[in-house]
């Protein structure tokens, strides 16, 4: 009997580690296809309503929910076009309940499923209640929902765009020497919060790192590097860095809002445009009536 066909799911975490996940299945999509792996959503705009669809969020980011409605069910319907192995990168997904993260993985039914989950270091700036943010959250509501802790994958992370990609190309079974990534996304610098700020990081970093020592699911990298090291608040050369780690993280935080806007004002000028089609053919159906 065949092996069914793999899809793997890359579920965030939502703290921009995984950036650069669909950044280059966008960039390398003909290649990719050369060594049968394929991006299940056309563009980056598709995979983005279909994670909208699937964790019921698309008011938070300014859209109608006929906007987004059976979005991912048709991005699954396409991932069944084909021989190819499927890669979904959807960060959105790591908000998804268990009902809804079941829900996903009930839509590539026949496939073998995996979720691909891409971790970096918490700080100051990582809600503990942040249900897309909170590693041990993500992993136990997929692991639940792709049924074996094999087929979860834990991806840990630094602030090397290359690096993660590269990760991600052995866990799904392809090649990235010649998939370049550089300049895709913005690379963050690897700056230090205040010395309070890197405890609370390194304390909650040590839990995360335990949690996967002592988990049974694949993790690639070295669990320890979640751990920040606490700063020593007598060193003179902190206080700038603190500042610079501060304006890092506040500049990354205006990014996303900033691009939910930018999505937001694009989806309203697209309403807007469709109305103005509307509004002259009713004027110009008026006048020929008349």
């Amino acid at each position: 009997m065949p092996r069914p066909r793999r899809v793997y799911l890359h579920v965030g975490l939502d703290d921009g580690s995984g950036d650069v996940v669909d950044a280059a299945l966008g960039h390398h999509a003909h290649a990719l296809l050369d060594l049968g792996v394929r991006r299940a959503a056309a563009t980056g705009e598709e995979s983005f309503r279909a994670a909208l669809d699937a964790v019921g969020c698309h008011r938070e980011h300014g859209y109608a929910r006929d906007d987004v409605a059976g979005a991912w069910a048709r991005q699954a319907r396409r991932a069944r076009k084909g021989r190819d192995t499927i890669v979904v990168s959807a960060p959105l997904l790591a908000a998804a309940d268990p009902a809804r993260a079941a829900q996903v993985v009930e839509s590539f039914r026949g496939f073998e499923v995996h979720a691909l989950l891409t971790v970096r270091a918490p700080d100051l700036w990582t809600p503990a209640d942040d249900p897309a943010r909170d590693l041990p959250s993500v992993l136990a509501r997929w692991t639940a929902a792709v049924r074996r802790p094999e087929r979860t994958h834990v991806l840990v992370c630094d602030d090397d765009p290359t690096a993660t990609w590269r990760a991600v190309g052995r866990t799904c079974g392809f090649g990235t020497a010649s998939l370049a990534v550089a300049g895709l996304v913005p690379v963050r610098p690897a700056l230090l919060p205040p010395a309070w700020g890197v405890a609370s990081g390194h304390d909650r970093g040590q839990r995360w790192a335990e949690l996967l020592t002592g988990s049974d699911v694949d993790v690639v990298g070295d669990p320890a590097a979640l751990a920040r090291r606490p700063a020593d608040p007598a060193d003179p050369a902190l206080r700038p860095e603190q500042q610079l780690a501060a304006a890092a993280r506040a500049l990354d935080d205006a990014r996303r809002d900033t691009d939910r806007l930018r999505r937001r004002a694009e989806e309203l000028e697209r309403r807007l445009g469709k109305a103005d089609a509307k509004r002259r053919k009713l004027k110009r159906r008026l006048v020929e009536a008349g």
